[in-house]
């Protein structure tokens, strides 16, 4: 039987942006003040995303496993220190260009933002070989699904759509339905706003199909 894989919809959400905002930062004209402001738009959400997972994994993820696996959560706290460093230089750089800068200026963050772009994606690989097999361990899927419900009365309710923003689009049709059809507990209008907010970032052919399904 398949277990819950609590890190799995957060970190397919995340190489999500991250491949969006790789790929935009490679073609933005640096000198176009217009493009550069697309590009902080995108970061906005990106830092955003970067900065609430790592908070959820510290206090709702490797806070539960430290009593039994303290010296492997350790080590993962460290890594987030470290990979948070990065993304603040990275953003405090994004946030101060104009659209004056130079190509060689445009470049240069370029290739510092692909350096962090793969640390975070060989980070987030390594917790979803141990990390997760680690929580899989050590609970059970209903205290699983408690820790992610923790998360979500956690999260501002902005925050959470910007999450599904990215992370729908990044799962399998089965997932995603799983996923809304609890939501619709949500309420109506909640559960209304998620929509529209998937659904520019979907074919109108898989949107319908994941919708067609939610119970």
């Amino acid at each position: 039987m398949d277990r819950l894989k609590s890190l799995d919809p957060p970190h397919k959400g995340l190489r999500n942006i991250l491949s969006q905002f790789s790929l935009l930062a490679g073609s933005t004209n640096y000198k176009s003040k217009a493009e550069i402001e697309r590009l902080k738009s995108l970061g906005e959400d990106l830092f955003l995303l970067l900065k609430n997972h790592t908070k959820n994994e510290d206090s709702f993820i490797l806070a539960p496993l430290k009593e039994k696996y303290l010296e492997e959560t350790t080590y993962f706290e460290n890594v987030h220190s470290n990979l948070a460093q990065m993304e603040l230089t990275l953003k405090s750089t994004l946030e101060s260009f104009d659209g004056n800068q130079s190509d060689e200026i445009g470049h240069d963050f370029y290739l510092s933002f692909t350096e962090f772009h793969g640390e975070f994606l060989k980070q987030i690989a390594n917790e979803d070989r141990t990390l997760e097999k680690d929580m899989q361990t050590a609970f059970t899927d209903e205290e699983l699904v408690q820790h992610q419900v923790a998360i979500m009365q956690d999260m501002d309710f902005s925050t959470l759509l910007l999450w599904f923003k990215y992370i729908v689009p990044a799962r399998r049709i089965e997932e995603n339905v799983q996923v809304l059809t609890a939501f619709k507990g949500a309420g109506t209008e909640a559960f209304e706003a998620v929509l529209n907010v998937i659904r520019p970032q979907l074919s109108e052919e898989r949107y319908n199909a994941i919708v067609s399904l939610v119970k």
